[in-house]
């Protein structure tokens, strides 16, 4: 913590591009905040551990990368004699998210629609589902700059960066097509109806930092399970009525985990465009695509998987029809 985070990072990684010299500084930025900047001498397993949970839900490769760069720092300090030993290397990561990601099913889209007046996160999961925006892109949207609800467009005019660590900068957007706009279908208008300022803040308006959004989303998923199954994680198998069940000798009602991710949202917005036979040019201007590629390998992903249930849907009517 003595050392800027450039510093470490060229220390860390001596040969390396300015884009992952930057994912270094990052990273390092990131765990000073969450450790609260104390000295190495200072910092303990279950610190670092404490730091570990908070990447729970992150892809599996973003959170080698960090466990393994904090770890080296570590060990680099052994070495150095700053610190007699690492506490890094007990500590335990989670283990992250790994494939493709998935367009949410028909039960997760109603139960979003249906509870999005129930939690704070659930405008901007509205928002994300309905007009397929990127996460720094949802926490950038003023409602009153950005919505039109006259001309029933949303305005995409940047979006907030973590690129620097925890806390949001303003940039221009992912890419050169980021600033767009998109139509704003009768769901999300309502869902947005009579807010105002920043789709998703902190309690005093500002921007979200990256362990706010987090924490606001975890929160969200919960509740999102809380709908499902009746009551918390927790409290699964201490309710009263769960106990009555046990008492009786009867199995509890299996619980079902919500594993949605951020991506998944404007997945699905992309899906229900092509259901809806939207152009696949029309659908790169809304996702704020340069290249095409990306999308056409989407679309044709979707064609194949619709093709292969038409021909299962085929062969199922012809058994019926000529079943003895």
């Amino acid at each position: 913590p003595t050392r800027r985070s450039s510093d470490l990072a060229i220390a860390y990684r001596a040969k390396c591009n300015k884009k992952q010299k930057r994912q270094y500084e990052t990273m390092i930025k990131y765990a000073a905040e969450n450790l609260g900047k104390e000295y190495l001498r200072m910092i303990n397993a279950t610190d670092i551990q404490l730091l570990f949970n908070t990447l729970e839900g992150m892809s599996a490769s973003h959170i080698k990368k960090f466990c393994t760069t904090i770890r080296s720092i570590f060990r680099a300090a052994v070495q150095d004699g700053v610190i007699v030993r690492t506490p890094a290397d007990l500590a335990k990561p989670p283990e992250g998210t790994n494939g493709e990601h998935r367009c949410l099913e028909q039960w997760e889209q109603k139960l979003i629609v249906e509870t999005y007046n129930e939690h704070d996160f659930g405008p901007c999961a509205m928002v994300m589902m309905f007009a397929g925006l990127r996460r720094g892109e949802a926490l950038y949207l003023d409602i009153d700059r950005d919505v039109d609800f006259e001309k029933k467009t949303i305005t995409i005019r940047g979006a907030a960066s973590f690129s620097d660590g925890n806390q949001a900068i303003e940039t221009g957007g992912k890419t050169d097509a980021a600033q767009r706009v998109i139509p704003l279908n009768d769901h999300l208008a309502e869902a947005l109806k009579d807010r105002h300022g920043l789709l998703l803040q902190k309690q005093d308006g500002s921007m979200m930092s990256l362990t706010s959004f987090i924490r606001k989303y975890d929160s969200y998923i919960g509740f999102l399970e809380y709908k499902v199954n009746g009551c918390h994680k927790r409290w699964y198998g201490k309710t009263k009525e769960h106990k009555q069940l046990l008492r009786e000798g009867k199995k509890l009602p299996p619980w079902k985990d919500i594993k949605i991710r951020c991506h998944d949202f404007r997945v699905t917005f992309a899906t229900m465009c092509y259901e809806a036979d939207v152009p696949i040019k029309t659908l790169q201007r809304w996702m704020g695509h340069t290249d095409p590629t990306v999308l056409m390998k989407f679309y044709a992903k979707l064609t194949e998987e619709k093709e292969q249930y038409d021909i299962e849907k085929l062969n199922s009517i012809i058994q019926k029809r000529f079943a003895s």
